[in-house]
C-alpha cells in the first residue's frame, strides 16, 4: 500500500477504517535476522521509501478535531493510536515499551527444536542502554547450544548441584534465560540497580521455561565497581561460566569487566568465560584492552569466531548490520614441573 492510498481526512472516513487501518500500520521492534526474512520490516521501509507523507498524514489525524466522530472515546483512541504509529517511526529511542519474542534453535531440549524467550523493552533512554536487546545478546544466546562441548561444568558425570553461571550485564536477560532454558543450571543474571526492575520481570515471564529444564535462576545488581575484597569468597560461591554481551561502552570497562570475572570465577580447569562483542570501530581499543587483561588474569582462548547479525536500528535502507567476534576462555593451564 502506498500512501496516496490512505483516505484523505477531508472525505471525513469512518472511525472503524481509521482505527484499522492505524492497526495495520503498527510496527514493532525488528528481528535480528536477515531483513529480507522480515516482511514487516519490508512493508514498513516502503512506507519510509515511498513517501515523507506518512508523518505527515499521522500528524494532520493527531492534530484533527475528528469532530465527524461523535463518539469522544473514539476520538482519544484514533489520536493514540495515530501519536503511536508517529513515534514508531521516529527512531527506537522515541518507540514505546514493546515486547519482543526470540527464538533461540535447541539441540539440548529434548523434542524441541527451538526455544521462544520473549522479553519487554521499556523505552530506550541514554543512561539506560540495558533496556535494549543488543544484536550480539541474541547472536550469543543462538551459539550456546554449540557451545557445549567447550563448557566441561555441563558434561557428565553430572555434579549433584547445579553448575553455576553468572551473566554480567544481563539488560534485557536473554543471554542468561536461554541458558537456564537450554542446559539445567543455576543462572544468576545481573545490571546495575537501574536495568533490574525490568531484567527481573522478564526473568518472571520465562520461568516457566526455566523450571521446566530444571533449572535454578535468579536477578540482583551487582556493580562492577564493588566488587568484593579479595580472597573473601570461597570458590563454592564463585561460578562455573561467566557469560557477558555486548559489555564494553567506555573506557573504563575493560577493567571493570576483567575485573570481576577474576573475583566469580572459579579456579580449575574446567571454568569458562564465554563473551559475545560487536565489531564496533569506535571500542576497537576496549576490546583490545580487555583481551589483553583477561591473559593478564591466567585466561585463554579455547575457540573464537567472527559472526553477523542485523540489529534494530533501521537505516535508510532497512539494514543495521552488526559485526561481532565470540570468544570462549579458560585457565591457562600451568606446565609441571
Amino acid at each position: 500500500m502506498h500512501v496516496l492510498d490512505l483516505p484523505p481526512l477531508y472525505t471525513r472516513p469512518p472511525a472503524e477504517r481509521l482505527l484499522d487501518l492505524l492497526g495495520k500500520l503498527a510496527r514493532g521492534l525488528e528481528g535480528f535476522d536477515s531483513v529480507e526474512k522480515n516482511e514487516d520490516l519490508n512493508e514498513s521501509v516502503e512506507w519510509i521509501r515511498g513517501s515523507e507523507g506518512l508523518p505527515r498524514y499521522l500528524t494532520g489525524i493527531i492534530s484533527s478535531p475528528l469532530s465527524w466522530i461523535e463518539d469522544e472515546q473514539t476520538q482519544v483512541d484514533i489520536w493514540e493510536a495515530a501519536s503511536k504509529r508517529l513515534s514508531e517511526r521516529s527512531g527506537r529511542t522515541a518507540m514505546p515499551s514493546a515486547s519482543r519474542t526470540f527464538r533461540i534453535p535447541s539441540i539440548a531440549s529434548p523434542g524441541c527444536s527451538e526455544i521462544s524467550i520473549t522479553l519487554t523493552e521499556p523505552s530506550l533512554t541514554g543512561d539506560n542502554l540495558g533496556h535494549k536487546t543488543w544484536v550480539a545478546s541474541y547472536l550469543l544466546a543462538k551459539r550456546l547450544p554449540h557451545l557445549l562441548p567447550l563448557l566441561p561444568c555441563l558434561s557428565p558425570p553430572a555434579s549433584p548441584c547445579l553448575p553455576r553461571i553468572l551473566e554480567l550485564g544481563a539488560g534485557t536477560g536473554l543471554v542468561g534465560i536461554a541458558f537456564a532454558t537450554l542446559f539445567p543450571t543455576h543462572v544468576s543474571l545481573t545490571d546495575l540497580p537501574s536495568i533490574l526492575p525490568n531484567l527481573a520481570a522478564n526473568l518472571s515471564a520465562n520461568i516457566a521455561h526455566v523450571s521446566t529444564r530444571g533449572s535454578v535462576a535468579d536477578a540482583f545488581a551487582l556493580d562492577w565497581a564493588q566488587l568484593p575484597p579479595p580472597n573473601t569468597l570461597s570458590d563454592a560461591d564463585k561460578y562455573d561460566v561467566i557469560i557477558a554481551a555486548d559489555s564494553l561502552y567506555s573506557p573504563d570497562h575493560p577493567k571493570l569487566l576483567v575485573n570481576t570475572i577474576g573475583a566469580y570465577l572459579k579456579s580449575g580447569d574446567a571454568a569458562r568465560v564465554a563473551v559475545e562483542l560487536p565489531l564496533r570501530k569506535a571500542y576497537e581499543r576496549e576490546r583490545d584492552e580487555m583481551k589483553m587483561r583477561m591473559r593478564g588474569i591466567g585466561l585463554v582462548v579455547l575457540e573464537e569466531g567472527e559472526e553477523r547479525g542485523w540489529d534494530d536500528w533501521v537505516g535508510r535502507d532497512g539494514r543495521a548490520e552488526v559485526r561481532c567476534w565470540w570468544g570462549v576462555w579458560a585457565r591457562e593451564k600451568v606446565p609441571e614441573v
